[in-house]
C-alpha cells in the first residue's frame, strides 16, 4: 500500500522532481565555485571533472525521465489497451488507468500495487489467470482469448501475455495487454451463424449438423440418435396456398423442435420441408417419446398438415458416419409415412 503511494506520488510529479534535482544541482555548483575558487584558491581541474560529472548525470537523468514519462504517457493515454503486471507471486506491479476502470466495471475491485488479484476473483478466474502467469514465468509469449460473462452480456478479451527480464535476462514478472475485442468477435460469431444457420428458419444447417456429429464421435459418445423428419403433403399445401403460407408452416415446425428437443440437440434443416436432430445421450426410447412430444404439438397447434419421423440410435463405436445414421432414419421415418397412407 505504502509503496504504491510512494510510485504513484513519483509518477505524479515527476517533472518538479526533476526540476527540483537540476536546480540543487546549480546550487551546489555555485556553492562549489565560491567557494574552491574564489575563496580557497585550489585546483580548479577536479572542480572540473566533478561538475561535468554531476552536469552529466542531471542530463542523463533528465532524459531517463523523458523516455519514461513517454511510455507512461502512452499506456495511460491509451482507451482500448489495459495493462497490467504482476511479479513472480502473482501480486500487482503495475497497472494502467484504463485497467483500474476495467477491473473497478467488471470484476467490482480496484486494483492497487502490491494488491493479490486471485483475492478478488472467482475460482474459475483465478485459476485461469494463475496458469496463464506461470507459462509466462516460463518465457513463453502468448495471446489467450478470454470470454467474460457479465450481467445479459459476453465481453471477449484478448491477452497477450509476455514475461518481464531484468538486465541480466532473469524472468522477474509478468505483463498481460489487455484489449477488447467483443465487436470484432461478435462480428466473426455473426458470419460463423450465417454460415451454420438455415436463413428462413433460424435453426442450423446441414454443414454445421454433419460438424456436429463429427463431435459427437470425437467425444465417444456411446449413445448418439439422429431423427429425420418430413412435413406430410407440404408440397400440396405450398402450391394451394402459396409460399408465403408455405415458409411460415416450416418456420412454425423449426420452432416446435427447438420447443421440444432438449438444450443440447442439434436442429438443423436440411432443405425443402426435411428436417434432422441429433441427439448426443439419448436412447431409442427417449427419442420416440420425444417424437410423440413434436406430433402432439402439431396437433394443439392445428398447423393443418401432420409430420412424418424417424429416429436411429447407435454407438460411436458403430463407425457409421451421419450419411449411414441419416439413411436409416429415413427408412424408418418413410416406414412412418406409409402407415399413415401418405406418399413421399
Amino acid at each position: 500500500m505504502v509503496l504504491g503511494k510512494v510510485s504513484d506520488f513519483l509518477i505524479k510529479h515527476q517533472r518538479l522532481l526533476t526540476y527540483l534535482s537540476i536546480f540543487a544541482a546549480l546550487m551546489l555548483l555555485i556553492r562549489l565555485v565560491y567557494d574552491d575558487v574564489l575563496i580557497d584558491h585550489d585546483n580548479p581541474i577536479v572542480l572540473a571533472i566533478f561538475i561535468g560529472i554531476l552536469v552529466l548525470w542531471t542530463l542523463a537523468s533528465y532524459l531517463n525521465r523523458r523516455q519514461h514519462m513517454l511510455s507512461h504517457f502512452i499506456l495511460q493515454s491509451s482507451k482500448l489497451i489495459n495493462v497490467y503486471a504482476v511479479d513472480l507471486n502473482y501480486r500487482f506491479i503495475a497497472v494502467n488507468k484504463n485497467d483500474i476502470r476495467l477491473m473497478e466495471e467488471i470484476f467490482y475491485f480496484t486494483p492497487k500495487i502490491g494488491d493479490f488479484p486471485m483475492n478478488y476473483l472467482n475460482s474459475d478466474d483465478a485459476a485461469r489467470l494463475k496458469a496463464n502467469v506461470d507459462r509466462a514465468k516460463k518465457g513463453e509469449t502468448f495471446i489467450f482469448m478470454d470470454a467474460i460473462k457479465t450481467g445479459d452480456k459476453t465481453l471477449y478479451w484478448q491477452n497477450m501475455y509476455s514475461p518481464i527480464y531484468n538486465n541480466r535476462q532473469k524472468v522477474i514478472g509478468v505483463f498481460c495487454f489487455v484489449l477488447d475485442v467483443t465487436e470484432q468477435r461478435l462480428h466473426e460469431l455473426e458470419i460463423q451463424r450465417m454460415a451454420y444457420e438455415d436463413v428462413l428458419t433460424r435453426v442450423h444447417n446441414r454443414r454445421y449438423i454433419e460438424l456436429a456429429f463429427e463431435e459427437c464421435l470425437t467425444r465417444k459418445e456411446e449413445q448418439i440418435t439422429v431423427i429425420i423428419s418430413d412435413l406430410d403433403k407440404f408440397k400440396e399445401a405450398n402450391d394451394t396456398f402459396g409460399h408465403a403460407t408455405g415458409d411460415k408452416i416450416l418456420i412454425e415446425f423449426g420452432d416446435i423442435l427447438t420447443k421440444i428437443m432438449p438444450e443440447s440437440a442439434v436442429i438443423a434443416r436440411l432443405g425443402g420441408d426435411e428436417f434432422a436432430v441429433l441427439l448426443p445421450g439419448v436412447s431409442e426410447n427417449q427419442a420416440e417419446f420425444l417424437i410423440k412430444l413434436v406430433q402432439a404439438e402439431m396437433t394443439l397447434k392445428d398447423m393443418g398438415i401432420t409430420a412424418s419421423l424417424g429416429a436411429y440410435t447407435d454407438s460411436y463405436q458403430s463407425h457409421k458416419n451421419f450419411v449411414d445414421f441419416f439413411a436409416i432414419a429415413d427408412k424408418k421415418m418413410y416406414e412412418n409415412k406409409s402407415q399413415k397412407g401418405e406418399r413421399r
